[in-house]
């Protein structure tokens, strides 16, 4: 049980660099009316990366990368990302789509006729769970960078500035007489650039934690520390990133993980608003290992029609 509650916290922490590669922010949304179509940009969004590489326990908790072609409509401070080839193992797949605004993730599959919501504090939750369950975890030796690299590169036909942020800690896990210590360095090139439209757009947005799944108590420090250093980039829009993550548990120990995401089409268009609201008699769902909440109905905001 207590080798399990170790898995359980390493896993997690795993989690955590998955969600770096594409951070999330606040943003204000726009008044608008479900009667007309919205003002918004449309673009194709591909993220991909090479099978991870490692040994030991880690390597056998770390999941295979994200490897996804999607389109995308962006307008009225909500999106909807359509995947149309590959997925996110145990997530989304191809014909699936998500629906997406400041604070939260909804998936939605077709054609079973279900959505699975994914508040920006679920791994609040998953944490305070572990904790619940006997495990301390503490963060320290947190180190932050942010450098300007030289040189201008086109992506989507926007000129882009090049930054590197470089993250790094350790997370030391405790069960009763169990102790574990976890290293991590994530390295993540941003090619960022100014997008009339897309500067609210959360998926895109190049500044640090505020608003991703894993605003915990417990990381407190370090999103402070990573919000602080990426403010340098300004309101952008990352159009295209490259995330080289380490995660170490000791010498027999190691993962390795890549992830990569480039836009390209991107296109100023009238959004129907339709688009953006989940189906009336889709039913809720929950990913493998994670629970609805009783009583509550996750999908109320989300058929209704942004404003």
């Amino acid at each position: 049980m207590r080798l399990d509650r170790l898995r359980l916290a390493a896993a997690a922490l795993l989690s955590l660099l998955g969600a770096r590669a594409v951070p999330l922010t606040a943003q204000t949304s726009q008044r608008t009316s479900a009667a007309t179509e919205l003002a918004g940009v449309s673009y194709t969004i591909r993220v991909g990366g090479p099978p991870r590489v490692g040994s030991g326990l880690i390597a056998a908790l770390a999941a295979p990368p994200a490897h996804y072609v999607a389109n995308a409509v962006y307008a009225a401070g909500r999106g909807r990302l359509d995947i149309v080839d590959g997925g996110v193992e145990s997530v989304f797949a191809k014909g699936d789509y998500v629906l997406f605004d400041s604070t939260d993730l909804v998936i939605v599959h077709p054609a079973t006729h279900e959505f699975v919501p994914l508040a920006h504090d679920a791994t609040d939750s998953k944490m305070g769970q572990m904790q619940a369950m006997g495990l301390t975890l503490t963060i320290g030796d947190i180190k932050v960078t942010l450098d300007s690299v030289p040189g201008r590169d086109t992506v989507a036909s926007y000129a882009t500035r090049h930054f590197r942020m470089t993250t790094a800690f350790t997370m030391t896990i405790a069960a009763n007489l169990m102790q574990q210590r976890l290293a991590t360095e994530s390295v993540t090139d941003y090619w960022v650039a100014t997008v009339p439209g897309l500067p609210g757009n959360p998926l895109l947005q190049a500044n640090g934690f505020s608003g991703t799944p894993v605003s915990t108590d417990m990381f407190k420090d370090l999103a402070a520390r990573v919000d602080s250093a990426a403010a340098l980039m300004g309101p952008t829009v990352a159009l295209k990133t490259s995330t080289s993550s380490r995660l170490m548990q000791g010498p027999g120990s190691i993962v390795q993980m890549q992830q990569t995401s480039e836009v390209s089409d991107l296109e100023h268009v009238e959004v129907d608003p339709n688009r953006l609201v989940l189906p009336a008699a889709f039913a809720e769902g929950t990913l493998p290992g994670m629970s609805a909440t009783p009583g509550a109905d996750a999908g109320a905001k989300w058929r209704r029609a942004p404003r």
